[in-house]
């Protein structure tokens, strides 16, 4: 389902430290903290127009996927929230499930909402369930530990795992915790740690932001196998061409069967040793006009990345 992090285990002054949770990790600047929908879109707007003091609201409806006069009667008050709305629109955001949950209690408290204890302990169950997979894509430790367990000599202690990640073992716990709720990993009779094999995640509406904030931590892991892995552990290469954007949706599916031939290919060795991170990245980098009508290609090709483990 996600690329599986690297764990270069051969010498720890190799070792590559991942970012861990509150670490930076190249992502943009903290947004602002408020439980109101309305005032957070007021102040995430306020926000971008001071890092680019060119932005507008007509560049922020585009965003948003909404129209630029209905966004300004939205944030005067004059347009009412509702869930359905945080939906659509967390996921323009890439909003994490915790965020969307707390405008979400907010407005219905609000509203004083009369549904059923029951209906709402059953909303706040799929919540929780709702954050456990986001967190799953998003941290890329979730996917390595449960690679890590098909590896040689490998050992169902936190403390262990924690090292060869080089993670905090309380991350490690808590992670080893949510991949159990999950049904991802099982303990044995005899207490061993060990994968299900049933990789494959369920996507929601988080899927696209969870993918990001992956991809973000890839990338700087990559930076650090730069500078830190001998050269023979590892293989960053690149290469720039001149395109037609008519074949953007095909080279997309070359990479995809790639990507799996390759990962294929590499787990079925023995014995197993490593775990490492196969990340191939394709982007412009001439300027084009994103405001411009999108291109008439397949769009499962240009969602976020969701192929499955081995």
């Amino acid at each position: 389902m996600v690329t599986k992090a690297e764990n270069s285990q051969e010498e720890k002054t190799s070792q590559v430290r991942a970012p861990q949770n509150g670490e930076s990790s190249g992502q943009p600047p903290p947004r602002p903290e408020t439980a109101d929908f309305r005032d957070y879109l007021q102040a995430e707007l306020l926000r971008r127009c001071r890092t680019n003091p060119r932005y507008s609201m007509r560049a922020f409806a585009r965003v948003l996927g909404l129209e630029s006069s209905f966004l300004s009667r939205l944030l005067q008050g004059k347009r009412s929230i509702t869930e359905g709305m945080i939906d659509r629109l967390s996921v323009r955001l890439a909003l994490e499930p915790a965020e969307v949950i707390r405008f979400k209690t907010s407005l219905r408290a609000r509203k004083m909402d009369p549904r059923s204890g029951t209906k709402k302990a059953n909303a706040l169950a799929y919540d929780e369930l709702t954050i456990d997979h986001f967190h799953l894509i998003a941290d890329w430790y979730h996917y390595a530990i449960l690679e890590l367990t098909t590896v040689r000599d490998f050992k169902s202690e936190p403390k262990w795992i924690a090292q060869m990640l080089d993670l905090p073992v309380p991350v490690i716990n808590a992670a080893i915790e949510r991949l159990i709720r999950l049904g991802l990993l099982k303990v044995t009779e005899t207490h061993q740690l060990q994968s299900s094999g049933n990789h494959t995640t369920v996507g929601n509406r988080f899927t696209a932001a969870a993918f990001r904030k992956l991809q973000r931590d890839v990338l700087t892991m990559a930076l650090q196998a730069l500078e830190e892995v001998p050269m023979e552990w590892r293989d960053q290469s690149s290469i720039t061409v001149a395109v037609s954007s008519s074949r953007l949706a095909e080279a997309k599916r070359r990479i995809q069967a790639f990507r799996r031939e390759l990962a294929q290919f590499l787990y079925e060795s023995e014995p197993r040793d490593n775990v490492y991170q196969l990340s191939i990245s394709l982007y412009p980098i001439t300027r084009m006009n994103w405001g411009d009508e999108p291109l008439n290609l397949n769009p499962q090709h240009f969602s976020e990345d969701r192929d499955e483990t081995t």
